[in-house]
C-alpha cells in the first residue's frame, strides 16, 4: 500500500504505524516508548503526539479524498 504512495503519504503512514505500535505497547506492557525515549511532558513528546494525531486525521481523510501527490503517479 505505501510502496506506491507519494512521500507525504509515506510519512503519514509511518507516523500512524509508530502511534499504533506505541499504543499497543501501552496496552500490553504499560510502557509508553515515546515518553521513555523523549521524556514525559517534554515539548518533543507533545510534538510527536500532535504529528501522530494529525497523521491519523490525514489517513482518515484519505478514505474519502485521493491525495493529489499520489494521483500524479
Amino acid at each position: 500500500m505505501l510502496k506506491q504512495s507519494c512521500v507525504l503519504c509515506k510519512i503519514v503512514g509511518l507516523l500512524v504505524i509508530i502511534g499504533a505500535l506505541n499504543w499497543g505497547l501501552v496496552g500490553l506492557l504499560h510502557m509508553n516508548l515515546v515518553e521513555q525515549i523523549f521524556g514525559m511532558g517534554t515539548t518533543i513528546t507533545q510534538v510527536i503526539y500532535i504529528l501522530v494525531g494529525v497523521s491519523g486525521l490525514v489517513l482518515l481523510a484519505s478514505y474519502f479524498v485521493t491525495c493529489p501527490g499520489c494521483k500524479k503517479q
